[in-house]
């Protein structure tokens, strides 16, 4: 049962719901008790990143995918160092963690291509991306980065200078990012993951939105489900992805 690869990527689509579901809610308690001490903060989302992004809609998902692209070149970098590392250490550079689902996946799309490598689309690409943006950057990372700054401004320190937000940003980036990448329970990977999470922040940060971050992941996440379907079909090398 565990073996099935539908099943994964369903548990995955639970996981994701319930993770989403406690961030909002999480988000929600916060503002009800800000509220009754007197703050202005509202319900929406917006304080998440749910927002248009500086620019609009098209020029935020063209620089997501543009900043994509460039994950997806340093990542085969970053991560062909990380293996070289590992293996000269004497330990395994495989991605031991994520085995199960791609070894389950590319068996799925030899049997069944469309709706194989549809799900994973609408998962892996879709989905996911979105989840992981909404909570890593959106509430992990957008949280600490207002917190650094409150705590700033609290201490008689002047909010908007740069050395503040820097200050703020750089610990905030660096907390969320080592989680983000820790979760995905892989030494090969996590070096690149954390990379592409420290870029999605700043993304974050110049757009105001999670759109580009969002754009940016899937755009990243495309090539492993490239990578399956044509290891799969091809017999292609599926690479460390």
């Amino acid at each position: 049962m565990l073996d099935n690869p539908a099943v994964l990527l369903l548990s995955v689509v639970v996981q994701n719901v319930v993770l989403v579901l406690l961030t909002v809610g999480l988000f929600w308690a916060g503002v009800f008790v800000a509220r009754r001490l007197g703050s202005k903060a509202g319900y929406g989302l917006g304080a998440l990143g749910v927002s248009r992004p500086t620019g609009g809609f098209l020029v935020g998902a063209g620089i997501g995918f543009l900043v994509g692209l460039g994950a997806v070149v340093g990542s085969l970098v970053i991560g062909g160092l990380s293996a070289l590392v590992l293996e000269s250490l004497g330990f395994s550079a495989d991605n031991e963690a994520q085995q199960t689902l791609l070894g389950g996946l590319r068996g799925w799309v030899q049997e069944s291509p469309v709706s194989a490598l549809g799900t994973a689309f609408l998962v892996i690409v879709l989905f996911g991306p979105a989840v992981e943006e909404f909570v890593f950057r959106g509430a992990i990372f957008g949280g600490l980065y207002r917190l650094g700054r409150f705590f700033s401004r609290s201490m008689g320190g002047d909010e908007s200078s740069r050395g503040v937000d820097r200050f703020s940003f750089v610990g905030a980036a660096l907390f969320s990012s080592s989680v983000f990448a820790a979760l995905h329970q892989s030494a090969v990977i996590a070096p690149a993951l954390f990379a592409l999470a420290v870029v999605l922040c700043a993304l974050y940060r110049r757009t105001g939105s999670l759109l580009p971050a969002i754009v940016a992941h899937a755009t990243f996440n495309s090539f492993t489900v490239l990578a399956i379907a044509l290891s799969a079909l091809y017999g292609l090398p599926p690479g460390t992805s």
